[in-house]
């Protein structure tokens, strides 16, 4: 696990400066002999309201995921309406020849006892969980729970006591009106990833974006502790993760962390008019603490200090890098703030708000495809404000992106580029 952090510090009004650290946490290369053995429950969805397309493609994902699975990775499959059937018990590949056909002949009927689903995939995760391992839950749902246990709090309750011993969830929802922000706030306590299946064709994509992040595992429970440095006020944390506060520290829970995907936090602080001034000022110290896979399959226990110390220049001094996260992560709030603008009526300044939104980015002169591509979203979205044609999944889909950029996810954002 390696670890750097890049700063730039603009002027404040008082005299002082607005100061970004932006931290960037990636994992070494896995080598082809260390590939992450995985232990998975998938956990199907197969209430009425799953009938026809969205059924059909949970199956196809699911059927697509097992397919790529080593023979000694270890998958159970549970499918539930308002009862819950373990399709296939937790085992490897050569005791499950005949697994696909089990998923592909799994109907729809009944209600959704989501909580007892989800619940039996975690069990079946227990029975064979252990360290160094992936143990996860994948539930495949459109999230209407209306019976077991449907009350949101209690349902992301059971996921984060889950994640706390090892076992995480991830959620993937389906259709137009699935509920976002519950399977979102699953994950997030799960310390899994979340998903949505906008249409049929992605749902083989997404499963692979999936499959290939747990193959590429080489961290698991990465915490970054922020403690401000006697010069500094704390501001705030760009990026949003899952946190707690103690005292003045603030703890960032930022789950799993992958070969192929780096996470990336910025941070804020305020220096003083005297700060720095003979001498570094001291903005911060980070903590980042995480579980690493070794090389041999176990675990290491890691734990980084990383003091911030800054000698402030005359106007500021910029960082392109920085520069260009800040706004990427700003592009995805303004998503948001449009959306809050539609929920009470205005229109109009949803739409202000994704235009002036594109033009910032347009104007600030980065020409990667990245930057370029989400100008040309948000001016797609905006079109969308100014006619007043946003339909449900163009606020599933706007929601999802803005989860992404929050967790630094720039891969998945592939998976979710309109008209593909």
């Amino acid at each position: 696990m390696k670890t750097s952090i890049l700063l730039d510090h603009e002027p404040v009004a008082d005299g002082g400066f607005l100061v970004r650290a932006l931290l960037s946490i990636e994992g070494e290369e896995v080598e082809d002999d260390r590939r992450t053995p995985l232990n998975l429950s998938l956990v199907l969805d197969r209430s009425g309201s799953m009938h026809g397309e969205k059924l059909a493609a949970a199956r196809d994902a699911a059927v697509n995921l097992v397919k790529r699975l080593s023979l000694s990775d270890v998958v159970s499959v549970v499918a539930y309406d308002d009862e819950v059937e373990v399709v296939a018990a937790p085992d490897t590949g050569r005791a499950q020849s005949d697994l696909t056909q089990k998923i592909q002949a799994i109907g729809s009927r009944g209600m959704t006892n989501l909580s007892g689903g989800w619940l039996r995939g975690r069990d079946l995760v227990a029975q064979g969980a252990k360290e160094g391992a992936v143990n996860r839950v994948i539930l495949l749902t459109d999230g209407h729970a209306n019976v077991g246990i449907t009350e949101p709090g209690k349902l992301v309750g059971l996921t984060q006591t889950a994640a706390g011993t090892g076992i995480s969830t991830t959620t993937v929802g389906f259709g137009a009106d699935f509920d976002e922000d519950l399977l979102k706030a699953m994950a997030d306590a799960g310390q899994g990833a979340t998903y949505y299946i906008e249409e049929a064709d992605q749902a083989v994509g997404i499963f692979e974006e999936e499959l290939e992040g747990l193959l590429s595992l080489v961290a698991q429970n990465v915490r970054v502790t922020i403690n401000p440095g006697a010069d500094a006020d704390f501001v705030q944390v760009v990026h949003q993760y899952p946190n707690h506060t103690e005292g003045e520290a603030l703890t960032l829970e930022v789950g799993d962390l992958y070969g192929r995907e780096p996470r990336r936090i910025i941070k804020e602080f305020l220096l003083g008019p005297e700060a720095g001034i003979g001498t570094d000022a001291d903005v911060a110290t980070l903590s980042v603490v995480a579980n690493v896979l070794t090389a041999d399959g176990g675990v290491e226990l890691h734990n980084i200090s990383l003091p911030i110390t800054l000698s402030p220049e005359e106007g500021g001094k910029a960082e392109p890098e920085v520069q260009r996260e800040a706004l990427l992560v700003e592009v995805a709030r303004a998503r948001q703030q449009a959306l809050d603008a539609r929920d009470a009526g205005d229109w109009e300044r949803g739409h202000q708000i994704l235009t002036q939104a594109s033009a910032k980015a347009q104007a600030m002169g980065f020409d990667d495809l990245v930057v370029q591509e989400e100008m040309a979203d948000l001016a797609m979205s905006a079109e969308s404000f100014e006619d007043r044609s946003l339909s449900l999944r163009d606020i599933k889909y706007m929601k999802q992106r803005m989860y992404s950029a929050d967790r630094s996810k720039r891969r998945e954002i592939e998976l979710y580029r309109r008209g593909e």
